[in-house]
Protein backbone atom coordinates (compact mmCIF):
# COMPACT_ATOMS: atom_id res chain seq x y z
CA UNK A 1 0.00 0.00 0.00
CA UNK A 2 2.55 2.87 0.84
CA UNK A 3 4.62 1.88 -2.36
CA UNK A 4 1.21 2.27 -4.29
CA UNK A 5 1.26 5.56 -2.27
CA UNK A 6 4.51 6.54 -3.01
CA UNK A 7 4.43 6.07 -6.81
CA UNK A 8 0.56 7.44 -7.23
CA UNK A 9 2.84 10.77 -5.10
CA UNK A 10 5.33 11.06 -7.70
CA UNK A 11 3.40 10.61 -10.67
CA UNK A 12 1.29 13.80 -9.06
CA UNK A 13 4.45 15.61 -8.85
CA UNK A 14 5.52 14.81 -12.24
CA UNK A 15 2.53 15.67 -14.20
CA UNK A 16 1.09 18.25 -11.44
CA UNK A 17 4.28 20.02 -11.26
CA UNK A 18 5.26 21.23 -14.65
CA UNK A 19 1.43 22.75 -15.22
CA UNK A 20 1.68 25.03 -12.05
CA UNK A 21 4.97 26.21 -12.74
CA UNK A 22 4.96 27.10 -16.22
CA UNK A 23 5.24 30.84 -15.72
CA UNK A 24 6.85 31.18 -19.04
CA UNK A 25 8.17 34.24 -20.11
CA UNK A 26 8.00 33.59 -23.65
CA UNK A 27 5.73 32.64 -26.60
CA UNK A 28 4.36 29.71 -27.07
CA UNK A 29 2.98 29.62 -31.23
CA UNK A 30 1.64 26.08 -31.66
CA UNK A 31 -1.85 28.17 -32.82
CA UNK A 32 -2.98 31.90 -32.69
CA UNK A 33 -4.88 30.91 -29.51
CA UNK A 34 -1.93 29.81 -27.45
CA UNK A 35 0.12 32.67 -29.33
CA UNK A 36 -2.47 35.53 -28.01
CA UNK A 37 -2.56 33.03 -24.89
CA UNK A 38 1.21 33.39 -24.30
CA UNK A 39 1.23 37.19 -25.19
CA UNK A 40 -0.64 38.09 -22.69
CA UNK A 41 0.60 35.95 -20.05
CA UNK A 42 4.22 37.52 -21.19
CA UNK A 43 3.34 41.39 -21.70
CA UNK A 44 1.74 40.68 -17.87
CA UNK A 45 5.30 39.87 -16.30
CA UNK A 46 6.75 43.02 -17.78
CA UNK A 47 6.38 45.65 -14.92
CA UNK A 48 7.27 49.11 -17.12
CA UNK A 49 4.64 50.35 -18.32
CA UNK A 50 6.48 52.02 -21.61
CA UNK A 51 8.18 48.94 -22.36
CA UNK A 52 4.64 46.87 -22.07
CA UNK A 53 2.99 49.08 -24.40
CA UNK A 54 5.75 48.58 -26.84
CA UNK A 55 5.72 45.32 -26.68
CA UNK A 56 2.54 44.84 -27.75
CA UNK A 57 2.60 47.04 -30.46
CA UNK A 58 5.48 45.06 -31.51
CA UNK A 59 3.66 42.26 -31.39
CA UNK A 60 1.03 43.22 -33.66
CA UNK A 61 2.96 45.06 -36.04
CA UNK A 62 4.73 41.69 -36.53
CA UNK A 63 1.35 39.91 -36.78
CA UNK A 64 0.82 42.21 -39.38
CA UNK A 65 3.89 42.53 -41.41
CA UNK A 66 4.57 38.46 -41.30
CA UNK A 67 0.96 38.04 -42.20
CA UNK A 68 1.20 39.28 -45.28
CA UNK A 69 4.42 37.90 -46.17
CA UNK A 70 3.43 34.12 -45.30
CA UNK A 71 0.36 33.67 -44.04
CA UNK A 72 -0.19 33.32 -40.32
CA UNK A 73 2.43 30.18 -40.32
CA UNK A 74 4.93 32.67 -40.64
CA UNK A 75 3.96 34.74 -38.14
CA UNK A 76 3.84 31.83 -35.34
CA UNK A 77 7.35 31.00 -36.57
CA UNK A 78 8.24 34.14 -36.31
CA UNK A 79 7.47 34.75 -32.67
CA UNK A 80 7.28 31.07 -31.00
CA UNK A 81 9.81 31.17 -27.98
CA UNK A 82 10.96 34.61 -28.43
CA UNK A 83 10.56 36.99 -25.08
CA UNK A 84 9.62 40.10 -24.73
CA UNK A 85 12.86 41.85 -25.47
CA UNK A 86 13.27 39.52 -28.98
CA UNK A 87 9.93 40.24 -30.19
CA UNK A 88 10.68 44.10 -29.68
CA UNK A 89 14.13 43.67 -31.05
CA UNK A 90 12.76 41.71 -34.16
CA UNK A 91 9.51 44.24 -34.70
CA UNK A 92 12.18 46.95 -34.79
CA UNK A 93 14.26 45.32 -37.48
CA UNK A 94 11.12 44.47 -39.55
CA UNK A 95 9.92 48.41 -39.39
CA UNK A 96 13.30 49.82 -39.99
CA UNK A 97 14.14 47.43 -42.73
CA UNK A 98 10.52 48.75 -44.27
CA UNK A 99 11.12 51.98 -43.29
CA UNK A 100 14.10 52.00 -45.54
CA UNK A 101 12.72 50.09 -48.27
CA UNK A 102 10.38 53.04 -48.64
CA UNK A 103 7.22 50.90 -47.70
CA UNK A 104 4.38 53.56 -47.66
CA UNK A 105 2.67 52.33 -44.59
CA UNK A 106 5.57 53.69 -42.63
CA UNK A 107 6.50 56.26 -44.44
CA UNK A 108 5.77 58.73 -42.03
CA UNK A 109 8.04 57.82 -39.28
CA UNK A 110 12.00 57.90 -39.37
CA UNK A 111 12.48 55.01 -37.45
CA UNK A 112 10.90 52.46 -34.73
CA UNK A 113 11.71 54.56 -31.92
CA UNK A 114 9.93 57.40 -33.74
CA UNK A 115 6.92 55.31 -34.74
CA UNK A 116 6.72 54.02 -31.06
CA UNK A 117 6.76 57.48 -29.59
CA UNK A 118 4.14 59.04 -32.31
CA UNK A 119 1.61 56.27 -31.89
CA UNK A 120 1.75 56.07 -27.82
CA UNK A 121 2.07 60.42 -27.09
CA UNK A 122 -1.35 60.45 -25.94
CA UNK A 123 -1.50 57.37 -24.02
CA UNK A 124 -0.68 57.70 -20.50
CA UNK A 125 -0.53 54.25 -19.32
CA UNK A 126 -1.20 50.99 -20.09
CA UNK A 127 -4.67 49.39 -19.40
CA UNK A 128 -4.25 46.61 -16.77
CA UNK A 129 -1.08 48.13 -15.23
CA UNK A 130 -3.14 49.37 -12.35
CA UNK A 131 -3.90 45.83 -11.50
CA UNK A 132 -2.87 44.65 -7.89
CA UNK A 133 0.34 43.46 -6.76
CA UNK A 134 0.17 39.29 -6.04
CA UNK A 135 2.11 38.20 -3.56
CA UNK A 136 4.64 36.25 -5.27
CA UNK A 137 5.83 39.33 -7.53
Amino acid sequence: MKAALIILAIFAVIFVLPVTCSGSREIHASSLNTAYRSARMVKNYIRDDAKRLEFQMAFGTLQQIKTDEGGPEAFLDAVDGKDADEIIALAREEVNARITQGDERYAQYQNWENMVEQLTKNTPKVLGSEREQRAFE
